[in-house]
């Protein structure tokens, strides 16, 4: 009798782990990139959220921020569609859209590259090439 207790104890602390260890959540890696192309060491805090397109809206969005080395997990998520993006002030916003199911972990890398700064021109230059000034409308009467 003691035998079949123990047996039963066993099953059930490992259905219970078993649960746990594949319950339904978003990982992955991001990686910053330059202007370039290059790879930026990873870093940490980098925004992920997880947007539920079928959930209530106080109840669609949830966030995360990267570790040190550039990793994320989600909490425990319910099953449905999700837009997950990541962000990171002067970088551009990624999206993917991920179907989780009741158990398991889906994978999703993202590749964040850095926002160009364009070349700003003085003044002078901008009156040479005829650009107004911002605010600055030119109307020509009709004729």
């Amino acid at each position: 009798m003691k035998c079949k207790l123990h047996q039963a104890g066993t099953l059930l602390v490992i259905a219970v782990f078993s649960t746990a260890c594949t319950a339904a959540r978003i990982v992955g890696k991001t990686t910053l990139m330059d202007e370039k192309g290059m790879a930026l060491p990873p870093t940490p805090g980098v925004t992920v959220n997880f947007i539920n397109l079928g959930a209530a809206l106080e109840y669609s969005l949830a966030s995360v921020q990267t570790d040190v080395k550039g990793n994320y997990a989600s909490a425990v998520l319910p099953p449905g569609n999700y837009t997950v993006e990541a962000m990171y002030p002067g970088f551009v916003i990624e999206r993917a859209t991920v179907v989780v199911k009741k158990h398991g972990k889906r994978k999703t890398p993202f590749i964040l590259k850095k926002i160009r700064e364009g070349s700003s021109r003085s003044v002078n230059e901008a009156q040479e090439e005829n650009i107004p000034n911002p605010g600055e409308v030119k109307i020509k009467p009709p004729r």
